[in-house]
């Protein structure tokens, strides 16, 4: 299992991080409070890994799952 450390590193010190059991869920979109107690409480691996496709099961089989429900704009997105 990854550090907080590392997580933090890899996915900006902005992300919120929580743990269920062997997954460590990386919050993008720096939930609320009760938002994040949801998100943890009902996390359920059989639910959120639904399909068998390899991206769902790399996933799951690394153990980081990644929550964005960010808004962007247009204007925020850079391509170079």
């Amino acid at each position: 299992m990854l550090s907080d450390e590392e997580i933090l590193f890899m996915y900006g010190k902005d992300a919120v991080i929580s743990r269920k059991g062997r997954f460590t869920l990386v919050h993008l979109d720096r939930p609320s409070a009760e938002l994040l107690r949801v998100r943890t409480e009902h996390f359920d691996p059989e639910e959120f890994f639904r399909c068998d496709c390899r991206i769902c099961q790399l996933t799951k089989v690394g153990g980081v799952v990644i929550f964005d429900d960010s808004v962007y704009e247009d204007e925020d997105i850079l391509i170079e």
